[in-house]
């Protein structure tokens, strides 16, 4: 407990000592004579690694803009939430609470912020859920469903986000933010991500974005757009499957009878990164796609145009889970679930909708299973060839 407080003196004292300033761009956009440098670092009052201002652990930093009630950032990923001309809840989640818009009024009233009951813990996070308790002392070094593990401070917001990759903006005419050996990803990930002694590179993403106001940084001022993702276009899988990779099974060949599954480091395991038809609606359910409450898949282009029909529905990790948290619930059956590590966990994963309502939303009753769905065939679920007699539009838009 003397920890804790100390601790939770010190944030204060920072919080105090330096105003939370996001001049400029500050992760990216720099000038000879930039202001953003002194946003983040000091050169001999460093209070943290690396010259930071604030910390440890790195997170107290990040949350001076992006939480702890800050004005100085568009994107409250503490409280999930995202203020442009309105108030929009955050498509990846809050590490504390969630912004739920129960009423679809756009602004956050009495009841709308929910505690988050799962998160990715990155290093000063004590807890999986709860108040937000940092502690320098709390480092995460495991990766559930990883084939490595990290090292030193572990987990931190920057394995995942380039704090220097500079900011792109969604193209004008299709919204889109597609990461290139020359662009930027959206949202400041990472192209590169090194786990313990294992390095991926190329990891490339894209989302849609909706432009939903302007903010303007210090002074004078620098304008710019707010940005809110839409839909996941691409990627999602093998930037996750970096650190992840047991979970990566997009390998089509798997063993007879097994169905859909994939036998994959030693455990049964559900494909990612492949064709997904939705059931259609019944008069009991209606498949849930959006990025707000239900299960969203990746639009991706294809390159091709048959009959006009230029799009192709994949399912991809952030289909399924939220990036940064979740407040979905887990009750009976669902509240204890055994781990690909082995033993037994009753997280909520990150997952995006109640108990496994992620699993029911596609598949229903069993009656929308890859091998029984009379709607398709193989070709559907494993691309390489078109066969004339089954209809486009199954996977295509």
């Amino acid at each position: 407990m003397r920890r804790l407080s100390l601790v939770s003196c010190i944030l204060l004292l920072a919080l105090l000592a330096f105003p939370a300033y996001c001049l400029a761009w500050t992760h990216g956009q720099f000038t000879a004579t930039t202001d953003a440098c002194a946003g983040c670092h000091v050169a001999h009052a460093g209070q943290a690694a690396k010259l930071l201002k604030v910390g440890p652990p790195e997170a107290a930093l990040c949350f001076l803009c992006h939480g702890d009630g800050g004005t100085s950032a568009p994107y409250d990923v503490e409280d999930g939430y995202t203020v442009g001309a309105a108030v929009y809840p955050s498509t990846a989640g809050g590490f504390v609470y969630e912004f739920k818009d129960l009423n679809a009024n756009y602004a956050i009233d009495p009841g709308e912020l929910i505690p988050v009951t799962s998160r990715h813990n990155v290093w000063g996070v004590v807890y999986e859920s709860g108040p937000l308790v940092l502690d320098p002392a709390a480092v995460t070094l495991a990766i559930p469903g990883g084939s490595n593990a990290f090292t030193g401070t572990g987990f931190t917001c920057t394995s995942c986000h380039d704090p220097h990759g500079g900011g792109a903006t969604p193209d004008p005419a299709t919204g889109l933010i597609t990461g290139s050996a020359t662009t930027p990803n959206p949202r400041l990930l990472r192209k590169t991500i090194t786990v313990g002694t294992a390095t991926y590179s190329d990891l490339y993403v894209s989302f849609k974005f909706e432009t939903v106001g302007t903010f303007t940084y210090g002074t004078p001022s620098v304008a710019s757009g707010v940005y809110r993702v839409i839909q996941y276009v691409d990627g999602s899988t093998n930037w996750c499957g970096a650190c992840h990779v047991k979970f990566q099974t997009d390998d089509p060949d798997t063993v007879p009878g097994a169905g859909h599954a994939v036998f994959y480091y030693g455990m049964w395991r559900h494909p990612v990164n492949v064709h997904v038809i939705p059931p259609p609606a019944t008069s009991t359910a209606t498949f849930d796609g959006s990025i707000a409450t239900g299960t969203p898949l990746e639009i991706k282009p294809t390159g091709s145009n048959i009959s006009g029909l230029q799009y192709v529905r994949n399912l991809g990790c952030l289909t399924c889970h939220r990036a940064h948290s979740t407040t979905a619930t887990m009750a009976g059956w669902a509240s204890s679930w055994p781990r690909s590590e082995g033993g037994t966990s009753s997280s909520s994963a990150l997952l995006r909708m109640d108990n496994r309502g992620v699993c029911f939303n596609c598949h229903r009753s069993g009656e929308y299973n890859c091998w029984q769905d009379t709607r398709i065939d193989c070709s559907k679920c494993h691309p390489g060839a078109h066969v004339v007699t089954v209809d486009c539009t199954l996977c295509h838009l």
